[in-house]
């Protein structure tokens, strides 16, 4: 069973009638037994666009709940951040009545998402090969640390652990600094944004050929994918990259400096293009005519003593000055921000890049916006991050059980109470 084409989600986590039409993935069910970080986001941002999204959870509910108590004990700020926008239910998996209860969902399901290491997915009897025999249009995402074979597959893993062995936090850090990792837990959420593309090419694919197939995607393949202007640079020239700062190992000028007012801005000369209309407005100060200028290639070779220049240059007016003068000069620029500072920047409020939920019990708490919109079809975040099994009778009711059989599933253990 799917939701129904003509209803429509709201911002206070209910649904409304909607009379503009269908989001994108109206009448997609996915069942989501996906937990922390990769999984949940990307199945929030499906559910944004419209597919009906049930979180499967176990009975003390994803662990990531209790990872911090922002809201509450269980009610943790990072769950809510990225568990929007769809339904939970609860159920002990480990029973062979949980099990069956799984079966039904999956048997009228479109779509179903796992971040468990292979070892267990088979012990659990939940891999594709068996789930596959009850639905053929199954479209099954496995989630995992660093894929489903080869010497790590059944270790334990995550975001961090990614970063590691990706060699991303080996490019990340200050010249000649110790490795750092990303500020944000980007092996995951780019694992999120796979999880969206791949279900969505997969949902295509099944139109063409009527049966589901199978989706892998894992945290390292991510981020060594995110190396795409690296890896083959390195092929050819056997030049290793390493951390830069804010710097870019490709690219100069194309970084922080510091105004005399002691903050930082970003002069960021992507091509020569720029760099001969940044000359012209440094004239006054310092002559960079000078040949050994002229390229990107050459201003790579001689970047200490170039940025070093510029630096002293800087050094003699307010960052404000200078975002003036570049900006005036059509030179790339722009102050950096601390994540507060970002909330409040006129173009990511123009953007509505961040929205608000309303919690029935909390009230109401930020998250980003679905970075995905349509024209005309009304997408973006609807629901608050759901409590604990608060959809449990709802969902089960959706796929055939009576009023009773929930209620001895309750009686025996299998749900929450």
């Amino acid at each position: 069973m799917t939701i129904s084409s003509d209803r429509d989600h709201n911002p206070l986590g209910g649904r409304t009638e909607r009379s503009e039409g269908r989001l994108p993935l109206s009448g997609v069910r996915i069942v989501d037994l996906s937990q922390i970080g990769a999984g949940p986001y990307g199945t929030s941002l499906l559910g944004d666009l419209g597919a009906d999204v049930v979180k499967v959870e176990p009975l003390q509910g994803d662990s990531f709940r209790y990872v911090d108590s922002a809201f509450d004990h269980g009610e943790s700020a990072y769950f809510f951040g990225v568990n929007r926008s769809k339904r939970s239910i609860a159920l002990d998996l480990k029973s062979r009545e949980g099990l069956e209860v799984l079966e039904r969902l999956v048997r009228d399901a479109d779509v179903f998402v796992v971040a468990f290491r292979p070892d267990a997915v088979k012990r659990m009897g939940i891999d594709y090969d068996t789930l596959r025999k009850i639905n053929d249009r199954l479209i099954y995402c496995s989630i995992t640390a660093f894929g489903e074979s080869g010497p790590r597959a059944d270790q334990p893993g995550m975001d961090i652990l990614a970063q590691a062995l990706s060699g991303m936090m080996g490019v990340t850090g200050e010249v000649g600094g110790g490795p750092v990792k990303v500020g944000v837990p980007i092996a995951d959420f780019v694992g999120s944004f796979f999880v969206g593309f791949g279900v969505c090419a997969a949902l295509r694919l099944r139109d063409q050929t009527g049966v589901g197939d199978k989706i892998s995607i894992n945290l390292l393949d991510g981020q060594v994918a995110a190396f795409a202007n690296y890896i083959t640079a390195y092929d050819k020239t056997r030049v290793p990259f390493r951390p830069q700062g804010g710097g870019h190992p490709q690219l100069v000028p194309y970084q922080p400096f510091l105004g005399s007012d002691d903050k930082h801005f970003i002069l960021a000369v992507l091509n020569d293009k720029f760099w001969n209309k940044l000359v012209p407005m440094l004239d006054e100060y310092d002559d960079f005519r000078d040949p050994s200028y002229t390229t990107n290639t050459q201003r790579i070779e001689n970047r200490d003593e170039l940025c070093g220049r510029l630096q002293t240059i800087f050094s003699k007016h307010p960052a404000e000055y200078w975002l003036r003068k570049l900006e005036e000069a059509g030179v790339p620029c722009g102050p950096i921000h601390r994540l507060e500072d970002a909330l409040e920047d006129p173009q990511v409020l123009a953007n509505q890049a961040v929205t608000e939920l309303t919690h029935p019990e909390y009230g109401t708490y930020k998250v980003p916006n679905n970075p995905i919109r349509f024209e005309n079809a009304a997408t973006g975040p609807w629901g608050y991050a759901p409590r604990l099994g608060e959809h449990t009778d709802e969902i089960l009711g959706e796929v055939g059980y009576h009023e009773n059989e929930i209620q001895a599933l309750r009686d025996n253990g299998i749900l929450t109470s």
